[in-house]
């Protein structure tokens, strides 16, 4: 069991975060590629870049879902918080990639983890029975999108029964190596699933005001098309 712990935090690790970190850099670069084509494309290139910034914030800080949606907004958004934090802070994470790090680098103390990790566990079965069982959420959803949150709530129960053997049903070296499996499965998919989110999500609002700044006469070229010239809008 130990052996292969070892390969899932060390090769299997370092294989998994090579390909996020590329993979989300590829996404960046190409993303910036196609914002600043759509810009030299745009008619009107005078962008509000302030209103852009506070939409950007007011969607990473939900407070108009936490008025329409409060329970299904508030779960959503303490599980982003806590699934940045914990896997960034917490001491058994830090130490497996401590040489990257900093020597100043604060390390989460065990009961802020341990609540942290609840906080996610309850959030992200919320968001699961959130998206099944409201009507608008399954429309939007995806198979891919609920297996997704099924991973990650694996992932952090996994975790939490390595680090707290007592609740374990299983072995606490076996909850281990399912926690840092599913730890690197989730890095590889990042790039090509929704988690690349939280990385991309600053520049979708960018990307929102830039499709509606089209090109001079892109009407024009739209009716000639459909050939709809000279009717009405």
């Amino acid at each position: 069991m130990d052996s292969l712990i070892e390969v899932a935090r060390g090769p299997l690790f370092r294989i998994a975060i090579t390909v996020c970190v590329l993979g989300l850099g590829y996404r960046i670069i190409t993303l910036s590629g196609q914002i600043a084509a759509a810009w030299h494309r745009a008619g009107d290139r005078q962008l509000p870049l302030s209103d852009i910034t506070a939409a950007t914030v007011g969607w990473i800080l939900p407070r108009r879902l936490l008025h329409k949606r409060p329970l299904y907004s508030s779960a959503s958004f303490l599980f982003h918080i806590s699934i940045v934090v914990v896997p960034m802070f917490l001491a058994g994470h830090v130490a497996s990639i401590v040489g990257g790090l900093p020597g100043w680098w604060p390390i989460l103390p065990e009961a802020v983890a341990d609540g942290l990790t609840a906080i996610s566990l309850v959030a992200v079965f919320a968001l699961i029975i959130g998206r099944l069982g409201s009507a608008s959420s399954r429309a939007l959803s995806r198979t891919s999108d609920v297996l997704i949150l099924g991973l990650l709530f694996g992932l952090l129960l996994f975790g939490w029964w390595a680090a707290n053997p007592a609740s374990s049903p299983f072995a606490a070296r076996t909850m281990l190596l399912l926690h840092i499996l599913l730890a690197d499965l989730v890095l590889v998919l990042a790039p090509v699933t929704k988690i690349a989110h939280c990385v991309l999500y600053p520049l979708t609002r960018l990307v929102f005001q830039l499709g509606w700044h089209f090109p001079a006469e892109t009407g024009r070229h739209v009716a000639q098309a459909l050939s709809k010239e000279g009717e009405p809008v």
